[in-house]
């Protein structure tokens, strides 16, 4: 019978179990299994992936919740804010399978990353800094959309090796700890990140703090694109070169179709990702048109989306692994939606404070369970393809929110689109909810880049 430990070890077992036993951002000697062991290229090349996610999701956290309101600087409508959101996420779908493509042809993993999202995604984010110099007014506002569309092919584009790479550098026995702990670094950085960014631009009057807060992303970034440059770009496994090779479209299709579970994944997918979409980009916004909120006010609320996942990450980690992952999806899909419906009762920017709180931990809990749900109803065989099935549904359903949600702006106003984006969410869970089952046999995958969500 094994021996009985006190309150205090196992409160320190249960806050170290996501990633206590991983390599992390600093060398450290630490106990792992022998199963778990990496080798020391692992090793090093896990560190500097862990700093890699930590430096690039500075640019990220700026992106995500300053972008529309630049343009807004520059006199875009919310119509404009919608198209930007669209068709960012447009030539990001475009860019997925061309990039799967080119390197299964071509190989060169690392020289991808770095050339793609590590080289012509930075300069095009680096561009965003001298927009004033060069336009105004509603041509500038065409040029950061050519920007932010470029960006968002580069970086899509080099998505494929990124996840073959992170395949290889990861042990699959510790690949679900180290990615805790790798979202735990980014979550850090965006909470410093987001309040500081509105403080510039609260500051500095006119596009002043805009351009200083593009210099910040672009160094950021480049430093996300050294440590990346440290990795090692071991050998893809030979099993998967030879699933790659013998691979093409008609068959990729067809294993989807036949496929009817996942089918009305994708379905329930396709509604969730349009309501969500909808309303993601207008939530600032509203809040800084509507509400008077300053730029400070906004990073604020944020970063406390940003404090409460911390928790969230820690605890559904290991509520998934009890429970489910379809179980943690649908539990955290039911409770999402209540997130924009709460919208339409803010009238002060203190009251979002409400909102976002619970938001982070519950969004916390839906993006571990997104990130696996794929991988334990696919096939290991055909976790690639089904994987690229839903991005690119996840994509379509990015381009088409903000569309649809400037237009329900245009036509009722924001509480409407609330509203709506509430009762598309719900929608979305209810399918997967009634029509999907997970099977859950699968071990944790490789999960892919995410951006983390507004309310």
């Amino acid at each position: 019978m094994p021996p009985r430990r006190s309150p205090s070890d196992r409160l320190q077992a249960a806050v170290r179990a996501p990633f206590g036993d991983v390599p992390g951002p600093f060398r450290s000697r630490r106990a792992t299994s022998l199963d778990d062991q990496p080798t020391p290229e692992q090793d090093r090349g896990m560190r500097a992936f862990w700093w890699d996610g930590f430096w690039a999701n500075i640019p990220e956290t700026i992106l995500v919740n300053y972008l529309g309101l630049y343009i807004i600087a520059f006199g875009a409508s919310t119509s404009k804010v919608g198209l930007l959101a669209s068709l960012s996420s447009l030539f990001a779908a475009l860019a997925f399978f061309p990039g799967a493509r080119f390197v299964e042809t071509f190989g060169h993993r690392k020289r991808l990353v770095l050339a793609s999202g590590g080289g012509l995604a930075r300069i095009a984010l680096f561009g965003l800094v001298f927009v004033p110099f060069v336009a105004d007014g509603d041509a500038a506002v065409w040029i950061v959309i050519a920007l932010v569309s470029l960006r968002g092919f580069a970086g899509y584009f080099a998505v494929p090796a990124w996840t073959s790479i992170t395949a290889d550098v990861v042990p699959l026995g510790m690949r679900g700890r180290f990615f805790a702990s790798r979202s735990f670094g980014m979550t850090l950085a965006a909470l410093a990140t987001a309040p500081v960014a509105g403080l510039i631009l609260d500051r500095f009057s006119g596009l002043a703090g805009w351009q200083i807060v593009w210099v910040v992303a672009f160094v950021t970034g480049a430093l996300s694109t050294w440590c990346f440059a440290q990795i090692p770009d071991p050998a893809p496994h030979a099993d998967v070169v030879a699933r790659e090779q013998t691979s093409d479209q008609r068959s990729v299709i067809a294993d989807i179709l036949a496929d009817r579970n996942f089918v009305m994944y994708l379905a329930g997918s396709a509604v969730w990702n349009v309501a969500l979409h909808a309303s993601g980009p207008f939530f600032n916004i509203y809040l800084a048109e509507n509400l008077q909120a300053s730029a400070l006010m906004i990073g604020i609320l944020s970063a406390l989306m940003s404090v409460t996942g911390l928790v969230g990450l820690v605890y559904f980690g290991r509520m998934m692994d009890v429970r489910g992952t379809k179980w943690l999806m649908v539990t955290t899909g039911l409770l999402i939606p209540l997130l924009p419906a709460a919208w339409l009762f803010v009238s002060e920017p203190w009251h979002v404070v409400f909102i976002n709180g619970p938001g982070g931990v519950l969004w916390a809990g839906y993006q571990l369970a997104m990130l696996n749900m794929v991988m334990v109803m696919a096939p290991a065989e055909k976790r690639a393809r089904y994987a690229a099935a839903y991005q690119t549904v996840s994509f379509a359903g990015a381009f088409a929110g903000p569309l649809i949600g400037g237009q329900i702006i245009g036509m009722a106003g924001y509480k409407a689109l609330f509203g709506f984006s509430a009762i598309g969410r719900l929608a979305g869970t209810l399918v997967i909810l009634r029509f999907v089952h997970s099977g859950e046999a699968a071990p944790t995958g490789t999960p892919l880049p995410t951006r983390l969500p507004r309310s």
